[in-house]
């Protein structure tokens, strides 16, 4: 679309004053740019306030100015008029937060923070267990349960969950009705349909993802990690079966590996796609073509013993956290309680989407913030009933090799197809045990052989 930055309007006999800036007015504005580099502070959202003369929290954001600026706007509008406590907020790359807080010079509270993030910060004692602040009982139901699981360890808590992503099936409404079929709910019938989409040349979208796999594994019963959490569960005949599924799709009924799932979904090449529900928003943004002509649902099952469906797969998410070395740790965790509140969450969704639109709809992990946001009563029953069988995918000293070697066993499986999936996973759990053995010990944790 079309953006003005202005609009003069002059009647016929003004001269308009000339636009085009000469060499030395572009040296002198180039040369002023550069003089307030050195006094101003670009990456500060709004005022500051003097941490020596009043309570305050400095909070930093690695999201989009938009995002910084609504968030500064409502702490001044609501917290620090409610509280009293100061917000200084900035925009940084959150890059730098481990280095920063080595430094002495990182934030009181992060937020928007990756969910590897509050574990691994947490076993360095970065950051605080949140367990053991007054009200906490009271935050956790505000939550699915899968929305804790990557920020839990040890029976510590050392993140607060702020948004929440998982998987839908979508689907294109008019050209399933031409083919003749409904949206499938089980894999068995996902196999089925792959039959008709590909005699009519087109395909399902579905990228070998870390959800889609973990969504196979759930579902089948599987887990990541042992109950002690001190050695992967990936080599149990529950997850060979499942990782021998995930291949599968890859090989025998070569589903594309790489590609734009949206554009492909757009025109029609797979009108069936297994993708982030985020995909909602880019749909609407980049594809009002098809409007009203695509739907989602929850992603396909699997059949249980008692012939129900399991729809279980994997959640992510970005957290909210408190630094170690926050000085007020009070003034803080009443910051983070009113952050992830649903009053808070759903009016920072409700205002970026007034700004930004509907594409900028906001993925809120609080349940009541949720129901909030304005989606169509279908579309909010879809996605609450996949939120309800929603899993997290733990965290755990060395988990970060898990996901790497499965991806590794998937390239030696279906790229390079030197290796059967059972010898290939197999092969690299060994690798994910030992480096959890590794990172255990550095930490002083009991290990596997103990």
């Amino acid at each position: 679309p079309l953006q003005i930055d202005r609009i003069f309007i002059y009647s016929p006999d003004y001269k308009t004053p000339e636009v085009k800036d000469g060499f030395f007015q572009k040296l002198f504005h180039e040369m002023k740019r550069l003089y307030y580099s050195f006094l101003i502070d670009y990456n500060v959202i709004g005022n500051v306030s003097d941490k020596k003369k009043s309570q305050t929290v400095t909070v930093w954001i690695g999201s989009g100015r938009d995002q910084a600026n609504t968030l500064k706007s409502l702490t001044d509008k609501r917290f620090t008029y409610e509280t009293g406590i100061n917000v200084n907020v900035m925009l940084v790359d959150m890059g730098t937060l481990l280095q920063a807080t080595l430094a002495g010079e990182g934030p009181d509270v992060a937020i928007g923070v990756s969910g590897e993030i509050p574990m691994n910060f947490g076993l360095r004692n970065a950051v605080e267990n949140l367990s053991e602040f007054e009200g906490f009982p009271q935050l956790y139901d505000d939550f699915f349960e899968s929305a804790w699981d990557p920020y839990v360890y040890d029976q510590k808590v050392y993140g607060l969950p702020e948004t929440l992503s998982f998987p839908m099936m979508f689907y294109r409404k008019d050209i399933l009705a031409e083919l003749g079929i409904d949206p499938p709910e089980t894999w068995d019938e996902v196999k089925v349909d792959l039959s008709v989409l590909s005699n009519n040349q087109m395909d399902l979208g579905m990228l070998p993802t870390e959800e889609v796999f973990a969504t196979l594994l759930y579902q089948n019963g599987g887990q990541y990690y042992r109950e002690d959490k001190k050695a992967s569960d990936l080599d149990s005949e529950t997850a060979v079966s499942a990782f021998k599924n995930f291949c599968e799709y890859y090989t025998k009924y070569t589903l594309d590996r790489e590609t734009s799932l949206t554009n492909r979904f757009r025109t029609g090449e797979a009108p069936i796609i297994i993708a982030d529900y985020t995909t909602y928003c880019e749909l609407v943004a980049s594809a009002p073509d098809i409007k009203g002509l695509w739907g989602f649902t929850r992603v396909p099952g699997t059949i249980r013993d008692d012939g129900s469906i399991d729809h279980a797969t994997a959640s992510g998410g970005t957290a909210t956290i408190m630094m170690s070395g926050c000085k007020d740790k009070d003034a803080a965790w009443q910051f983070m309680k009113w952050w992830v509140s649903a009053d808070t969450q759903s009016a920072y969704g409700l205002e970026l989407e007034g700004i930004m639109g509907e594409a900028a709809r906001y993925p809120t992990a609080n349940k009541e913030a949720f129901a909030s946001l304005p989606w169509l009563v279908s579309e909010y029953n879809a996605l609450y009933g996949q939120m309800e069988d929603l899993k997290g995918i733990p965290q755990v000293p060395g988990g970060y090799f898990s996901w790497r070697n499965v991806r590794n066993a998937f390239y030696k499986t279906v790229i390079s197809k030197t290796m059967e999936p059972r010898e290939a996973l197999t092969e690299y759990v060994r690798y994910i045990n030992e480096e959890i053995n590794y990172k255990r010990k550095e930490f002083n944790l009991p290990v596997m052989d103990e």
